[in-house]
């Protein structure tokens, strides 16, 4: 089920967001904010509203690095697939140390710039 979602700022198509203000969309500032989804289209108007693709859903995504089948997707601070890189452990039990989107359910990324699909299953790593 795709939603609708105020955009903060322009955002582009196929690209992580998350959450940044009442029923607005942004790119995740840094891994450490949760993203909720993939938008579907492009909007260039901040008074508008942009689909987004949610949890238990596929959607491509725009990828700014190379990474194999599988792997766990995590943000850019434009929106843009990554590897997920799991933060340090903390002593504090719910500091938020890095999130992910979701799984890359495609075949293996070779190019940075390539779309392709991932199975949206927002989570984080947080201290011990």
């Amino acid at each position: 089920m795709i939603h609708s979602f105020k955009v903060a700022t322009t955002l582009s198509a196929y690209r992580i967001v998350a959450i940044s203000g009442n029923n607005q969309v942004a790119y995740p500032s840094g891994g450490q904010v949760l993203p909720i989804g993939i938008t579907k289209d492009t909007v260039l108007d901040t008074t508008n509203s942009i689909p987004v693709a949610g949890p238990g859903e596929r959607a491509l995504c725009y990828f700014n690095d190379t990474m194999a089948s599988a792997g766990f997707v995590q943000s850019d601070t434009s929106g843009r697939g990554v590897l997920w890189t799991p933060g340090a452990n903390t002593t504090t039990s719910f500091t938020v140390t890095s999130c992910y989107v979701g799984i890359l359910c495609g075949p293996s990324v070779g190019i940075t710039g390539t779309l392709a699909e991932v199975f949206i299953v927002p989570g984080l790593a947080r201290g011990a």
